[in-house]
């Protein structure tokens, strides 16, 4: 059987042989420039930070009003954003909170100011709770006080 067509099996298999050997070079060639080269879609970088939140107030107390405190809850925010974006953030400000006109302590929602680029998940206002005391009515008298006479 080998004697009957034996020109078209040598050619089959010079062939095959051929064939093998350009595939596998152009293949390696390929690797060197980097096309055959699995590569994974390009995504930035994802970075997270905790940083505090700062809280921004306007307009000036009535008089005889004082400012014992103010509590932020949560005091502190994780941000998400691209590397560079989340390098950039060292505070997350709320929007100002009008301290005109309030004659008592009080509690609201107030909400974050979020630099473009940056996320802040689940979050989009803190509580704050502002403490105010009534100053003395008055100046306090530093005169004694007279004896019954």
């Amino acid at each position: 059987m080998l004697h009957r067509n034996l020109a078209l099996k040598i050619a089959a298999v010079l062939l095959a042989v051929f064939l093998w050997f350009w595939v596998t070079m152009n293949e390696r060639g390929a690797r060197q420039i980097g096309q055959f080269e699995p590569r994974a879609p390009a995504s930035p970088r994802v970075a997270a930070r905790t940083v505090a939140v700062v809280l921004q107030t306007e307009g000036a107390l009535p008089p005889g009003v004082k400012l014992i405190g103010a509590q932020v809850e949560p005091p502190m925010v994780t941000v998400i954003g691209s590397v560079l974006s989340v390098s950039r953030v060292d505070e997350i400000r709320t929007a100002r909170l009008d301290l005109r006109g309030a004659s008592g302590s009080f509690t609201r929602a107030v909400p974050l100011v979020v630099p473009r680029g940056i996320q802040v998940p689940n979050t989009t206002a803190v509580k704050v709770t502002v403490t105010l005391e009534r100053a003395e009515a008055g100046p306090l008298s530093s005169a004694p006080p007279s004896a019954g006479g």
